[in-house]
């Protein structure tokens, strides 16, 4: 199983802006107060920007207003539907003008979600500039290959690519602005994923029993591990002779072996050690530890705009080892982090963090 904290890149997801009252103008971003307007926005102690055209900085990354607004709209079309289900939305007033909790207002809910993905974002890429490391030639590739996707989707619509990103995430949103997210997404995931496995790395059998047995961890049921094959939907519908053929060649041979040869189709991967708590890729638990599951059993789930062919491969370490282990890497991962934190300044522009909602 790879453990927590690895950073989770945001999906292109086409909006229902019609949640922001249909609206996408943003309010403009000024020099920057001291202090945010909402006291119920939650940030990483910092430093007030005056700079109208920077959102959110560290030391050596700038967030725009053009790419904030991006993380807003995306996070913000993704909680919503799940925030109605709580709790009905009022048409009638903003984002600002109504509660969601006792103390939180609407847009706080969201911007907070938002500060903590881009604080991430930032985190890792400062991270991953100290170690040297910064966007590899493939990665390139994959960025001007998805903008050239972009672009077509644009004149499909008649429009140029500013005109198509401002229409979903308001007048700030640039050509430049979206390749400057791609780009400090791709950095992040990567780095995030050798961050984990140097973590999981230096975690020892020992020191997993050590733990368990001093932790008075006992439950002797085993974990299960999956290979699987993530297939990306197109436009929002599965590609069905790909899902088949792929579902087809795992079933005539159920190993690990064959999911990895099936990168033509999609992109394979494992996860290890999984319990039903802690069941890595969402929705993967409730098909992995369904009653009667044998190991070599295929099957496949969609989830979030793709189709996961599943092979259960066999059985992973002890529940107690697991939760074990994965204190153990929340206990290495709290100190990495918060390393890296003394060694980074962050700063706000607060009037920009204030002014993503629609206009009355």
């Amino acid at each position: 199983m790879r453990l927590k904290h690895t950073y989770a890149p945001l999906r292109i997801l086409a909006l229902l802006l019609a949640l922001f009252c249909g609206a996408t103008a943003l309010f403009g971003c000024k020099k920057g107060s001291d202090v945010p307007l909402s006291p119920g926005l939650s940030v990483i102690e910092g430093e007030p920007i005056y700079d109208k055209d920077v959102a959110m900085q560290t030391d050596n990354f700038k967030v725009t207003p053009g790419m904030m607004a991006y993380f807003f709209y995306t996070i913000g079309g993704t909680l919503m539907p799940q925030m109605q289900a709580q709790k009905p939305y009022d048409q009638s007033k903003n984002l600002h003008d109504q509660l969601f909790t006792d103390t939180l207002s609407w847009y706080d809910a969201i911007m907070n979600a938002t500060l903590e993905h881009v604080s991430q974002l930032l985190l890792y890429n400062e991270a991953a500039k100290e170690a040297g490391e910064g966007l590899s030639d493939e990665e390139g590739l994959a960025v001007t290959q998805s903008m050239m996707n972009y672009r077509t989707v644009a004149a499909m619509d008649n429009m140029s690519i500013d005109a198509y990103l401002q229409q979903r995430y308001g007048p700030k949103m640039q050509e430049s602005d979206l390749r400057a997210v791609l780009e400090m997404e791709s950095v992040a995931n990567r780095y995030s994923i050798t961050l984990t496995e140097r973590l999981e790395g230096a975690i020892t059998a020992e020191a997993i029993r050590a733990y368990a047995a001093e932790a008075g961890l006992s439950d002797d049921t085993r974990s299960r591990n999956v290979s699987y094959l993530y297939i990306a939907h197109t436009g929002g519908v599965a590609p069905t002779s790909t899902v088949q053929a792929a579902l087809a060649a795992v079933e005539a041979s159920p190993t690990a072996q064959t999911v990895v040869g099936l990168s033509e189709y999609g992109l394979p991967g494992t996860e290890e050690h999984l319990t039903p708590e802690n069941s890595g890729i969402d929705g993967i638990g409730a098909w992995l530890f369904a009653e009667g599951r044998r190991v070599g059993d295929v099957g496949s789930v969609d989830l979030g705009g793709a189709t996961y062919i599943l092979l259960y491969t066999g059985d992973g370490m002890t529940y107690a080892e697991v939760t074990a282990r994965m204190a153990l890497f929340d206990a290495a991962y709290a100190d990495w982090y918060n390393a890296l934190l003394a060694r980074v300044t962050f700063g706000y522009n607060y009037d920009c963090l204030d002014g993503y909602d629609v206009e009355k």
